[in-house]
């Protein structure tokens, strides 16, 4: 019987050992996170150094040759490492329908698209013809109808910029703490938790379909030809994750710092201001530039003052991907933009908490 329990004890230790030294546990915060007042679980997120940045196209082409969307991205090269100084808590997924519906009830606050005469962005599937936009701005698109089916649990989308903001600003003041949007290298450094490959799974596009919700067979099963105008692999009968719009939120496999939906889902307003070339210009190297440890050590980046973007209107970044988006275009590097008064059926955003000085 001694010999039996102490087989039995050394099992138990070899378990628990194991699950120590896993590759998902590595690198993961010892505080799982906690709740807020809005159901919001904020992951607390420590300082540290990351490459951040696009690897060069090429590799990832070969690797999936039937997807041409994302490659060569210019705005997220050359990559380069940053080093982020202070403690902070994201949340491990994106703003809820029903958490927004919370602030929307306690402010009585009217979204963008209900107020500018226009709507959001919405998906128009009626539209057939090749190089035809089938997204456009539509009247009666707007967070209670963004033109599919929703539930509280999905990420809220058709919220402008500003309304993001506006959402972090109330939240302040109901918990007298300081919420706000993150900025990209916060986002990209959380979105990474610790790897350097293009995805979470490795520099594989085919990796992201474990992660999130993007263009696959479900969306184009829903609407034939949207999903293989984008000429994205995986499309075969049963290879769908079966979303062809938004999904509830961590309805996929987080990355190992706890954060869900990282890849596509929506894309996640962040609070820099955009430009095309900023990375070229923070670095002075050119975007093939391929070795990031002779670049300068980037510090706590805010994004651009200004840029000749902001000729034309306040721009602003979006990282992640989205659910209509092709592999390669959610990758942890990914970006795109947008107007800060525009909304999108595509877009919404996750918050940041700001740690006190000292914490």
């Amino acid at each position: 019987m001694a010999g039996t329990r102490e087989y039995l004890t050394f099992l138990l230790l070899a378990a628990v050992l194991q699950a120590l030294l896993s590759p998902s546990s590595i690198g993961a915060p010892e505080n799982s996170g906690r709740e807020n007042s809005l159901g919001l679980r904020l992951v607390p997120i420590e300082p540290g150094e990351y490459l951040r940045g696009a690897l060069k196209g090429d590799t990832l082409r070969k690797n999936h040759p039937l997807s041409t969307g994302g490659v060569g991205e210019h705005n997220a090269r050359p990559r380069h490492r940053v080093k982020l100084t202070r403690p902070f808590q994201i949340s491990a997924t994106e703003v809820t329908v029903g958490q927004f519906r919370k602030f929307v009830e306690s402010t009585g606050y009217k979204t963008s698209a209900e107020t500018n005469g226009i709507g959001a962005v919405a998906f128009l599937p009626e539209v057939k013809e090749e190089g035809v936009d089938q997204f456009d701005t539509r009247k009666d698109c707007t967070w209670k109808n963004p033109g599919f089916e929703q539930t509280d649990d999905h990420p809220v989308v058709c919220v402008s910029w500003k309304d993001a903001v506006a959402f972090c600003e109330w939240l302040s003041k109901q918990e007298k703490k300081t919420y706000r949007l993150p900025t990209e290298a916060e986002w990209e450094y959380a979105a990474r938790a610790g790897v350097s490959t293009s995805y979470l799974g490795g520099n594989s596009a085919g990796t992201v379909y474990e992660f999130g919700n993007v263009a696959d067979a479900s969306l184009e099963k829903a609407h034939p030809g949207m999903t293989l105008r984008q000429r994205i692999a995986d499309l075969e009968d049963g290879k769908g994750d079966g979303f062809a719009f938004t999904a509830p939120v961590a309805s996929f496999k987080p990355n190992s710092w706890g954060l869900f939906d990282t890849h596509g889902n929506v894309w996640e307003w962040c609070s820099d201001k955009y430009h095309d070339l900023h990375y070229r210009e923070l670095t002075g190297a050119h975007i093939n530039h391929d070795d990031p440890e002779t670049l300068p050590l980037i510090i706590d980046p805010k994004g651009p003052d200004d840029s000749p973007n902001h000729r034309y209107g306040d721009w602003r970044v979006m990282r992640g991907g989205a659910w209509v988006t092709a592999p390669l275009s959610s990758r942890c590097a990914s970006k795109s933009y947008g107007e800060a008064g525009d909304a999108f059926c595509y877009t919404g955003f996750r918050v940041v908490l700001e740690m006190p000085e000292g914490k």
